[in-house]
């Protein structure tokens, strides 16, 4: 297996914060036009208020979450990875999917009194722990490549 060069590290970079821009700007435009649709069917009577509200979440989340991904990849473009910034960044991503599930959920639970009207959306809490998860896991590795740069 030969070795990666620096134009191969590069192009290969480029290509995975192409890939991720990409995915970042499909589900902010899906979340954007799944609230334009669900204020079409708010307006015809089809679609209550809260549901609405709850959609509003979801684009709330996506938002906040594709914007602090463009930042994250402003850095890396600089060759700037593992910072302490990156790693709140990933924090803030993980709180904010966290909170969206959180503000879903008790929305749904309080308003509606039969339960299967409502969606529950477990997915965006577990999802939110696991970046979470990442992040305290960046911050190690930070934390780690910070002792090992004192020792040499």
């Amino acid at each position: 297996m030969k070795p990666m060069t620096e134009k191969d590290e590069k192009r290969e970079l480029e290509f995975v914060m192409m890939c991720l821009a990409i995915v970042c700007g499909c589900g902010v435009l899906t979340e954007m036009l799944r609230t334009i649709l669900s204020v079409v069917d708010w307006m015809e009577g089809t679609m209550d208020a809260w549901m609405l509200v709850t959609r509003g979440v979801n684009l709330a989340v996506a938002l906040v979450c594709g914007v602090t991904v463009i930042v994250i990849m402003r850095e890396v473009k600089h060759r700037r990875v593992f910072t302490h910034k990156n790693a709140n960044l990933v924090t803030v991503i993980g709180c904010v999917t966290v909170f969206g599930g959180i503000a879903q959920n008790v929305i749904n639970n309080l308003v509606y009194e039969n339960i299967t009207k409502a969606y529950s959306d477990i997915m965006f809490m577990i999802i939110g722990v696991f970046i979470l998860f990442i992040a305290c896991l960046f911050k190690i590795g930070i934390r780690m490549k910070e002792e090992q740069d004192l020792t040499v």
